[in-house]
């Protein structure tokens, strides 16, 4: 298989996914490195695929936004510690949410959206534990803590429910 086959195999694979497929899969299936997968979908990117990366893998962007009640959360991280994003990402999750991802908004590098895809606690402490191995300062000390949630629940009762859990914690702006 040549190096185009690959890409067309690669992106046919993300389209039938039902999850997010992580660089291990694919390159698994794809008997190449996963290095070659990182290549490959940067590539498809730059060729103007939809592809976003995620806490638990590649996925074509917007599949998730097809079905369910989105919305944009405005909060302000008081501690800005990994520990308090961590609390609040638990509370969208606990209360039937999914995290899309984050969206800060800077005054010098303008609009910044981190992708997400945090369906359970378990894929928030993934996330939570890959940040920490990365032993920088958290995203949102950009904006003093400022940021907006993106996420999605079935239904307004749900909604409701984490925006509750989200006051309780002290994040919401």
């Amino acid at each position: 298989m040549d190096n185009q086959m690959r890409r067309e195999k690669l992106y046919e694979m993300l389209e039938n996914a039902e999850e997010p497929l992580t660089g291990v899969v694919l390159s698994k299936a794809l008997n190449v490195t996963r290095q070659i997968i990182v290549s490959d979908v940067a590539l498809l990117r730059s060729s103007g695929k939809k592809i976003i990366s995620t806490a638990r893998g590649y996925q074509l962007a917007g599949e998730a936004q097809e079905k369910g009640f989105h919305q944009e959360i405005h909060c302000q991280s008081r501690a800005m510690d990994d520990g308090e994003l961590e609390a609040e990402l638990n509370v969208v999750v606990d209360n039937g949410g999914i995290v899309h991802g984050l969206v800060l908004s800077h005054e010098v590098y303008g609009v910044i959206q981190v992708p997400m895809k945090l369906y359970s606690r378990r894929d928030v402490r993934q996330y939570m534990d890959r940040l920490r191995e990365e032993k920088g300062p958290l995203i949102v000390t950009l904006t003093q803590g400022r940021h907006t949630l993106l996420v999605e629940t079935r239904n307004d009762e749900d909604m409701d429910a984490l925006e509750e859990g989200l006051k309780e914690l002290g994040v919401l702006e």
